[in-house]
């Protein structure tokens, strides 16, 4: 009887430790912040089984290259997250004007096309703080005239740790985190955005 207990206190545990696993596994994308700004949403994804293009993002003169940086991480985390069939990052196109992008995506057979705008990119220091703010916009372009699902903003921004003294021990500081990090922490926004569709903000 004794030993039948614990086999089913065992199962119990094993059971408990495993959905805890599976769950979490579904965090990244299922729950946490979402972009800080969503101008424009449609109130179900109509478009999960879609081929999508990740262009890179355009961004200011002090940050050149950085804009395909940004296209990149968000490419990852829609891969990851499986809000699309497929996603596809094009980088190098030497036309970026929006009628070039569409007319491209229609001869690859795209159904989406996503243009980013990397619109501050801070690194800091040991006593600056990072800071990176992007656009995107996921536009269709394949069946009947293009149209904008997404539009949003979403901006990271984190200060260095300042050392701390207490009375037994002593914090070090650390410098503030790259602006790649960041970068990667506004994709998942993005990508948990077209993942679960919130209502308009």
């Amino acid at each position: 009887m004794r030993s039948n207990t614990a086999a089913a206190l065992c199962f119990i545990i094993a059971v408990f430790f495993a959905s805890g696993c599976a769950h979490r596994q579904g965090l990244p994308y299922t729950q946490g912040p979402l972009p800080d700004d969503i101008f424009i949403s449609p109130a179900a994804n109509p478009c999960s089984g879609a081929r999508v293009a990740v262009f890179a993002f355009s961004s200011p003169d002090y940050a050149a290259g950085k804009g395909l940086k940004a296209g990149r991480q968000l490419c990852n985390a829609l891969e990851t997250s499986g809000a699309f069939k497929q996603v596809v990052l094009e980088p190098g196109i030497p036309d970026m004007t929006l009628r070039n992008l569409i007319d491209m995506a229609r001869i690859k057979r795209y159904d989406l096309i996503i243009t980013g705008h990397l619109i501050h990119y801070f690194e800091g220091s040991d006593v600056g703080t990072s800071r990176v703010t992007e656009e995107i916009r996921v536009i269709r372009v394949r069946g009947g005239k293009p149209g904008l699902l997404w539009h949003a903003e979403a901006s990271e921004k984190t200060p260095p740790a300042r050392s701390t003294d207490y009375v037994f021990m002593q914090t070090d500081g650390k410098p503030a985190p790259s602006p790649g990090t960041l970068m990667k922490q506004n994709a998942d926004k993005f990508a948990r955005m077209m993942l679960t569709v919130p209502p308009l903000q």
